[in-house]
């Protein structure tokens, strides 16, 4: 039987101010903008309002790797009508039910977190790290670390894993 699902399209990321969001999204994680949106007439029951219509900003972002065909997309949306809801956040604890993290990959996480750990807003949550991966017949080692973005939601970043 064949799969239901096909590919794995995107995540939605809503922030209070889409241009700051973009900001950090773009200039410091490195993500390429490839689509844009400024409507008053999305469908709001399709992206789960009870209203109609409903007005968003939104930008569509690509890591870097989309020109080979491995890329993650992320949309990040500021809701215009209703407002977005900044207040409560997202999650503080991850045993959440519901999308609690992303995780990206980059080539060094020192150096990633060098980057990002200056970046108005962020919170280094748990600086890098070695994991060791015991499986039978290998060792996989690996380097880790995590980070609140300026809206708080949790990412974890990694590089790619020796053997």
């Amino acid at each position: 039987m064949d799969a239901l699902i096909k590919a794995f399209l995107h995540v939605c990321i809503t922030v209070p101010d889409l241009d700051e969001a973009l900001r950090f999204y773009r200039d410091v994680l490195g993500f390429k903008s490839v689509f844009e949106t400024r409507t008053d007439k999305a469908d709001g029951k399709l992206l789960g309002f009870d209203e109609e219509e409903i007005g968003i900003y939104a930008h569509h972002v690509l890591t870097a790797g989309a020109e080979h065909g491995h890329s993650t997309e992320i949309n990040l949306i500021e809701y215009t009508n209703p407002k977005t809801i900044a207040e409560e956040g997202p999650y503080l604890q991850m045993n959440h039910v519901g999308i609690t993290r992303l995780a990206l990959l980059v080539a060094d996480v020192k150096e990633a977190c060098k980057t990002i750990r200056v970046h108005k807003g962020v919170q280094i949550v748990c600086e890098p790290k070695e994991i060791i991966i015991r499986e039978p017949g290998m060792t996989i080692v690996t380097r880790w670390f995590s980070f609140r973005d300026p809206y708080g939601v949790f990412i974890a970043v990694t590089e790619p894993p020796k053997m």
